[in-house]
């Protein structure tokens, strides 16, 4: 029950979220956190998005609004109907799944080696922030050492519980708040951190991190050009991921998936009428002949009880074929008779009439 309570409430917030007009991460801001990344050139990277909206943040962090890179995919989660048909048809996009993350996906651990998150805000009915429920729920699906950017309200990175679900399982490399003018609407700030290989945090860690957070004047404002080293993403190959699915069935996106599987073809035979096309009708019947419906009856078509006893003919019929053999003289090609022997068949039907009557036919 309290599963259903959470997957209700939260589907509500997305959809008056949706409604009212999504909150989507600044462009602008996003463009900005790319440059302290750099993504490799040639290896693969997966991203993991689980809370993707339009799409345009997660690409505008990996550089994919700017340039086309094959080797980054993008892999992302998005419940609103709406957005979701926009952002599963962007090219930009590898994989996006219409789920609600919390409760209706099934993901392969230790897969993605980049996360990009502004979860939705907002408390459950238990009071968890829904910020902290995504962010505990994406932590096992990053490899170890995944560099991780998560957009949040600075009075949610304060609480006490997101704080040590965050020091537990990132080392904070960055932590910049929003240029004054978007500071103002949602006061978010961004974390960058890498994962840690054991998920624990000293008091000392959390210490750190709430000194800083809990005073908005102590987080340096996310500058617009990084000239500082950059952050290197490690990379991770979609090979490796072997679940990345929902729970939940979707009519479309399976008709969808299927015109580029290789079960369309079998799909196609159990599910479609061939067309009429009259040369494929085999020649009709005919009528044996006389000669033809004696072979038949010999060959054993006709066998045992025939005909009709109140039309008087009933009788019955059996035929045999033999093999037998005859000597004759021929003539050779040098005019000399010789004597060969000749094999042939030999037919014989025989009928026993209503009276008793036998006739034998050869």
């Amino acid at each position: 029950m309290d599963r259903i309570k959470k997957q209700s409430e939260f589907s509500r917030v997305k959809y008056n979220d949706a409604k009212m007009g999504a909150y989507y991460t600044d462009v602008g801001h996003c463009v900005s956190i790319g440059k302290f990344l750099q993504f490799p050139e040639d290896e693969e990277v997966c991203c993991l998005e689980p809370s993707i909206g339009d799409g345009k943040a997660v690409l505008a962090v990996t550089g994919k609004d700017r340039e086309r890179r094959q080797n980054i995919k993008v892999f992302g989660v998005e419940l609103n109907e709406n957005t979701y048909a926009d952002v599963s048809s962007n090219e930009e996009i590898h994989i996006c799944l219409k789920a609600d993350f919390l409760n209706d996906v099934v993901i392969s651990h230790s897969s993605f080696s980049f996360l990009f998150m502004n979860p939705p805000y907002g408390a459950q009915e238990d009071g968890e922030r829904y910020e902290l429920a995504f962010l505990e729920k994406a932590l096992p699906y990053l490899t170890k050492g995944a560099v991780a950017v998560v957009v949040v309200a600075r009075y949610v990175a304060q609480q006490k519980e997101f704080l040590a679900q965050w020091s537990s399982g990132f080392v904070t490399e960055y932590v910049y708040r929003f240029r004054e003018k978007e500071y103002e609407k949602f006061q978010q700030i961004v974390l960058i951190g890498k994962k840690k290989d054991k998920c624990e945090a000293s008091q000392e860690e959390k210490q750190r991190l709430y000194s800083m957070v809990s005073d908005k004047e102590k987080i340096p404002v996310l500058p617009e050009d990084f000239l500082g080293k950059r952050i290197m993403i490690p990379k991770s190959r979609e090979t490796n991921i072997g679940e990345f699915m929902t729970r939940v069935f979707h009519a479309g996106d399976a008709a969808k998936f299927l015109e580029t599987s290789p079960l369309q073809g079998m799909a196609q035979e159990k599910t479609r009428v061939a067309p009429y096309i009259i040369n494929n009708l085999g020649r009709p019947p005919i009528i044996p002949s006389e000669g033809q419906m004696y072979l038949l009856a010999v060959s054993g078509a006709g066998q045992g009880l025939v005909g009709n006893e109140e039309n008087g003919d009933l009788h019955l019929q059996r035929g045999v074929s033999k093999i037998v053999t005859r000597n004759e003289y021929v003539q050779d090609e040098d005019g000399r008779m010789k004597e060969v022997v000749i094999s042939f068949p030999k037919i014989s039907y025989n009928l026993i009439e209503s009276d008793g009557t036998i006739q034998a036919l050869q």
